[in-house]
């Protein structure tokens, strides 16, 4: 035999007789005799003795291994940070000098241990892990189901039954391919074996290396004290003087703030008015006819606070860089004397902090060592989840804002980074309350939270829960975070500043999901009460005709910062300029999935909206374009020209 395997006796034959073959032999005999039972140590022998040398079985462990570990502890993170690294909050240096270290150690580990084992082991065990790793790689690059960004959006598994069962068989027949080669033919397996594996650790080395190429190096390795983060520095201080507070709460949409006013019957469960919801909103004004601008964070918060738009046909990177230098809204206000202090995750926002820094102050860098074991932790967290079959995937399906700056930097920097955790917001109010700066001209805090945006871990009453069905988490996390902002008003009649504060509760945008046209309209709530407003007036209702523009505009005024007709520096009017019955026209600009329904920011559709927006019928298409840079991909540096981006559709 070629690879001199010792060929053991069948357990249910006995040498010294005749084999089926002898037709020599008396068949009574046969009959007679009585079969031996083979011993443990027989059939261990059998699963074990092994002739061949050291070399032989070396090499195909060792490029096996190499294959298994390359693929889904080295290259697996790799391509993941260097396709997306502008939205993780650590630099190529953190992940890259552990990850191949880890690599090494998880290869020496077990090519030891597959040397060790002889035999059928050997070649059960070589198998095994050779059929994961062909299998994991086929399925992370070309069977995966598209289940969107990993931003918290709940993934109804249910609905990918079929998949996850064609997966399973996949799976199955994958792992039993390499089995049967062994089987039949171990001359050509062992071959087999190593030359894929060698194929797969040189093909993914060229992947890997294009992908270096057709990023920006620098910017990969860049020192981690480079990239910076927004602070949680000075998170609860006021003026005594004027203050303006945003509490933005993501994916607030006008039908969820109903929710909790009025209550409302939603997928079997009912939830009743909380009386307690309109008593908190006494004094504000609740604006019913408010809209958007885009269906997302990216570009919703950016937008909101720069007034720039896109369109979808520059990098990521470079609209926000360009956004932050040509806007003057957070900068005028600031050059008027005023602090400000912004207070959300600066990937979906701002990109890099030193777009940032001449609009707000709570910027901040790194001062201590990033924990590299949470950063290798989290990175291999979604490898798995993209290499695993769809039956596994729910077990790693992670939320990426678990790996925002303050889950990787946490508190050992003098100023802790900001991190969007409803929990955590509402901890430490409670424990460290309000605090009044007394030499301030006056401030502007803009506080962006979970809010109605899953993943649910919040209750109605600002604890840590579960919750069984989808709509009862968001109506309870809803109802937490106002809550909340009911206490921070509290604190703020104890500070005797209520009076000289404006409060604006709204949203960055409303009900999203995978549509390649809107159903239905998307309204946001807006509550807002001004300063000097009568704290125990009831809550006011108005349909004046708004959008985000009118809302920056008026924000700037509670600065002095519009002309006497209410105009902004951008041409926008206030909300308080707007008649109450006045025929407004807005814009708002969706992103639309493909009509399988497997790619998610596929076409930038822009809707005309004339008269009121809670009316579906005067929502009106004027453009659909394509979507040449998705806020995702936005690393994948494509140099296309515009018509091959509006051609390739893959």
């Amino acid at each position: 035999m070629d690879e001199k395997e010792i060929e053991t006796v069948p357990a249910d034959s006995n040498p010294a007789e005749p084999s089926d073959e002898d037709s020599s032999a008396p068949k009574s005999n046969k009959k007679s005799k009585k079969k031996k039972k083979s011993t443990f140590k027989e059939k261990w022998a059998e699963l074990w003795q092994d002739k061949r040398s050291f070399k032989t079985r070396f090499f195909p462990a060792l490029f096996v291994t190499m294959a298994f570990v390359y693929t889904f502890f080295v290259f697996g993170p790799f391509e993941l940070f260097l396709s997306n690294m502008t939205f993780f909050a650590f630099s190529g240096k953190t992940l890259f000098g552990p990850a191949l270290l880890a690599g090494v150690a998880i290869t020496v580990v077990l090519v030891v241990l597959l040397i060790l084992l002889r035999g059928k082991l050997y070649n059960y065990a070589v198998s095994l892990l050779f059929s994961l790793t062909v299998a994991g790689y086929l399925q992370g690059n070309f069977l995966n189901i598209d289940h969107g960004t990993l931003d918290g959006t709940e993934i109804v598994w249910q609905e990918f039954r079929t998949q996850a069962m064609l997966g399973l068989v996949f799976w199955a027949v994958m792992l039993l391919l390499p089995l049967a080669l062994q089987y039949f033919n171990r001359k050509f397996w062992r071959r087999a074996v190593s030359a894929v594996s060698v194929f797969l650790i040189l093909m993914q080395t060229v992947a890997l290396v294009v992908l270096v190429i057709r990023n920006n190096v620098n910017h990969a390795f860049a020192d981690t004290s480079e990239i910076g983060y927004l602070t949680n520095e000075d998170i609860y201080t006021v003026s005594d003087k004027k203050n303006v507070i945003v509490f933005m709460l993501d994916r607030f949409d006008k039908t969820y703030a109903d929710h909790q006013l009025d209550g409302c019957y939603e997928n079997g469960l009912s939830y009743p008015a909380d009386p307690a919801i309109a008593e908190g909103l006494k004094g504000f004004t609740y604006y019913e006819n408010f809209t958007g601008s885009y269906t997302r964070t990216y570009p919703s918060v950016t937008y909101l606070l720069t007034g720039i738009k896109t369109d979808y046909s520059t990098p990521v990177n470079q609209y926000l860089e360009e956004a932050w230098d040509e806007a003057t809204f957070l900068s005028g206000i600031r050059q008027a004397g005023y602090n400000v202090r912004v207070y959300t995750e600066i990937n979906y926002v701002g990109g890099n902090v030193m777009n940032m820094r001449k609009h707000v102050e709570n910027t901040g860098v790194p001062s201590g060592r990033v924990p590299a074991a949470k950063v290798l932790g989290a990175m291999y967290n979604l490898s798995a989840f993209r290499y695993l079959p769809e039956f596994m995937k729910p077990y790693y399906h992670t939320y990426t804002g678990d790996m925002s700056y303050s889950y990787i930097y946490g508190s050992q920097n003098s100023a802790t980074p900001y991190g969007i955790n409803d929990l955590t917001f509402r901890e430490q109010l409670l424990k460290d309350g309000v605090k009044l700066d007394t030499e301030s001209k006056g401030t502007f805090l803009f506080y962006h939270l979970q809010g109605s945006h899953d993943p649910f871990y919040m209750n109605g009453d600002g604890e840590r829960d579960s919750f069984a069905s989808f709509y009862e988490g968001r109506y309870q996390q809803t109802k937490g975070n106002l809550k909340t902002i009911f206490a921070y008003i509290e604190m703020l009649k104890e500070l005797g500043v209520y009076d000289e504060t404006t409060i604006v509760i709204t949203a960055d945008h409303g009900y999203t999901g995978y549509y390649t046209e809107l159903n239905h309209e998307r309204v946001l709530s807006l509550f807002v009460k001004h300063a000097g407003a009568d704290a125990e007036a009831p809550l006011v209702r108005s349909q004046k005709q708004l959008c985000q523009d009118n809302l920056r505009a008026s924000i700037s005024s509670y600065f002095g910062l519009v002309d006497e007709n209410g105009v902004d520096a951008y041409g926008n009017r206030t909300i308080e300029s707007i008649g109450e019955d006045e025929e407004m026209v807005r814009y708002f600009w969706m992103n639309a999935c493909d009509t399988l329904k497997t790619r998610r920011d596929v076409n930038l559709i822009t809707y005309k909206i004339t008269g009121d927006a809670n009316d579906f019928d005067n929502w009106e298409i004027v453009s659909s374009d394509p979507i040449e840079y998705p806020f995702y991909d936005a690393n994948s540096s494509k140099s296309k020209s515009k018509n091959d981006s509006k051609n390739d559709k893959s």
